[in-house]
């Protein structure tokens, strides 16, 4: 596109040159040049300023790292990858043999305690035992009770269910391996069924001239010579760079601090139920402002254009 401005530009000013038999010197030449930098300098300048433009855009999606809660081998897999899943659907067993043993023990202990609790009350009630043994048995029962629900907790942990409607993808847990309660090991990662965001991160320069309700037009790589229509529903008032947690260290600031870049929230209102189109994809955005809007037409042609380029690929070996 800028090299379709500049050779109208040229044409323009040849056709002066003919119609108006101005002569070539050296004064008019570069009057037409010096006229010519400003004129198309002056168009992008402003395009970028007022509808302003970025590569740094890309799908983003929530998931929940599966970490198992209690120890153990997995002895049955019941999640598939890329299968819908509803909240509460098992998605792997683990072996629960010791911790059903341990319930049953708890429970075998919880019987006597309650019967020596019955006696020791019957015999205090008769004077015939101490208050003290009474107390003894009702702080062994209700210490049995904990325990027995500690380890029907374990027990029913042992089945690993989903936390929300969604699916797991490529899943590599396989009966016969160790699953650990590691915070830095999941076994596997959930997909939640939620709509996706689009984030694009625009620098700064721009942004008084990004705001909420904006008009923007989105095209991905996936999806060459397509263009959806949007709008900008957030523009995010802080950024990761800036933030600042309880420490030792001391704020420093210097000239090798790069400029970080705004993320906006895209909401694409076209329907796009059509495409294959995976999570995590990136894309091109472009934001319209109300200001200089005859500009925006140069805009929406050069993002189609740039679109149209993305059938283009090439794998070099």
């Amino acid at each position: 596109m800028d090299i379709l401005i500049e050779l109208t530009y040229a044409a323009l000013v040849f056709a002066a040159f003919r119609i108006f038999k101005i002569p070539a010197n050296k004064w008019t030449v570069t009057t037409a040049v010096v006229g010519g930098v400003f004129v198309v300098g002056g168009i992008f300048l402003s395009m970028a300023y007022y509808h302003p433009f970025t590569k740094e855009a890309r799908i983003y999606f929530q998931t929940t790292p599966i970490m198992p809660q209690v120890r153990g081998k997995v002895i049955k897999m019941h999640a598939q990858s890329n299968t819908p899943l509803k909240a509460g659907d098992k998605l792997f067993t683990i072996d629960p043999t010791p911790y059903q043993a341990k319930v049953d023990e708890l429970k075998s202990r919880l019987v006597l305690a309650e019967r020596r609790l019955a006696e020791s009350e019957k015999l205090a009630k008769h004077s015939a035992g101490s208050m003290y043994d009474v107390e003894k048995y009702r702080r062994e029962v209700g210490s049995i009770k904990a325990q027995l629900d500690k380890a029907n907790f374990d027990l029913q942990s042992t089945v690993v269910r989903a936390p929300t409607d969604g699916w797991v993808t490529q899943v590599r847990l396989r009966p016969g391996m160790m699953a650990v309660p590691l915070p830095l090991r999941p076994v596997m990662t959930f997909i939640h069924s939620e709509e996706p965001l689009l984030v694009a991160g625009f620098k700064q320069n721009p942004l008084q001239n990004i705001k909420v309700g904006a008009t923007a037009e989105v095209i991905f790589p996936a999806l060459p010579g397509r263009v959806f229509r949007g709008k900008v529903t957030t523009v995010l008032n802080a950024m990761a760079e800036g933030q600042l947690q309880p420490s030792g260290n001391l704020i420093t600031v210097g000239e090798d601090i790069p400029a970080s870049r705004v993320p906006v929230f895209i909401d694409i209102t076209d329907d796009m139920s059509a495409y294959n189109l995976p999570l995590g994809s990136s894309a091109n955005v472009a934001v319209y402002s109300h200001t200089l809007e005859s500009l925006s037409i140069v805009r929406q042609v050069l993002l189609r254009m740039l679109s149209w380029e993305n059938i283009v690929c090439f794998e070099m070996l």
